[in-house]
């Protein structure tokens, strides 16, 4: 048993777009400089666009490490426990650990659960975050993936609030509720808030013989064909106006009838660095500081989704 200090260690899962990497910068800007955050991500293509958005926008006192190109239950298994090793001898108060979307998150915590009875990670509630614009109750109890989500979390959390009405939240709290077992926690928010309180809750410790969860599917969600990237040289300057156009047609149309699920890009453009994303059907576009290179990763619905056929989408958007 080491007696060095605990580090306290969060999960904060949710399937792809639902506002993880939000919650986390949300938390990071009230505490600059007044904790050192360790953030390790696992993004869901091999470029790391994640880490590179909380690395740019995190501010003072954080230490981001990125886990790329798979889930951190599945291939990329080996090197959430190098990672986390490396994070538990580093000079943080704290530990932030974003699964990808695809990750069953009750793996990852059998993993964390090992790592824990051998060292000073110390393991805090998991919160889990869903869309209020994509939950239905049904939907929610039949599906396994949503299902896992909501079985390993400890603290279930409806994000973006904003979007629905009230028979939305009044629903998801009715279908929380039925949950075995209960939760610690069952919140709605908007923008990702996730109050401090939930940060300092603690929780005992496993009973002897605990499992980690359930048996892992990786046929919902390890997927690699239904994943792709592309990057191109900080030369390249894409025309603001246009990429907004391609983007937000792929964001309602997809491309190929494949059905574009999730997409997230870092483009140099005439009008400076921009992140776009397109989540829940819908386009978001923000400024963001430079980066070594433009690069966008994305997840389809049905099928692979060709590197030249996501290029030839944007090609309109800047010269070749």
């Amino acid at each position: 048993m080491t007696t060095e200090t605990p580090l306290p260690c969060h999960v904060i899962a949710g399937p792809l777009g639902v506002g993880k990497t939000t919650a986390i910068l949300d938390y990071l800007a009230r505490h600059a400089g007044e904790q050192r955050v360790g953030v390790l991500v696992n993004d869901f293509g091999p470029v790391g666009l994640d880490g590179a958005v909380l690395e740019a926008d995190g501010g003072e006192g954080l230490q981001v490490t990125t886990v790329p190109g798979g889930c951190v239950c599945c291939a990329a298994a080996e090197g959430l426990v190098t990672s986390i090793q490396r994070l538990l001898t580093a000079d943080i108060d704290r530990l932030i650990i974003e699964p990808s979307g695809m990750a069953d998150p009750a793996q990852v915590l059998g993993l964390l659960r090992q790592i824990a009875g051998q060292s000073r990670l110390e393991l805090r509630p998991t919160i889990a975050l869903l869309s209020a614009s994509e939950f239905e109750p049904q939907r929610a109890s039949q599906m396994p993936f949503f299902r896992h989500m909501a079985d390993a979390a400890d603290i279930l959390v409806l994000n973006r609030c904003d979007t629905t009405g009230p028979g939305v939240t009044e629903a998801f709290r009715q279908w929380a509720a039925g949950l075995e077992p209960p939760k610690l926690r069952v919140l709605t928010t908007e923008q990702g808030h996730l109050d401090d309180e939930l940060f300092a809750l603690t929780l005992p410790a496993p009973a002897p013989g605990e499992g980690s969860g359930h048996d892992h599917d990786h046929h919902r969600h390890a997927d690699t064909d239904r994943t792709g990237a592309l990057t191109w040289p900080k030369e390249r300057v894409f025309d603001h106006g246009r990429l907004v156009q391609a983007l937000a047609r792929l964001a309602e149309e997809g491309v190929e009838g494949l059905g574009l699920t999730r997409l997230k890009g870092i483009f140099h453009t005439d009008r400076g660095w921009f992140l776009l994303q397109v989540a829940d059907g819908e386009l978001s576009v923000r400024e963001t500081p430079g980066r070594r290179e433009s690069s966008v990763e994305w997840v389809t619905a049905e099928g692979p989704l060709a590197a030249e056929a996501m290029a030839s989408a944007l090609a309109e958007a800047g010269p070749e």
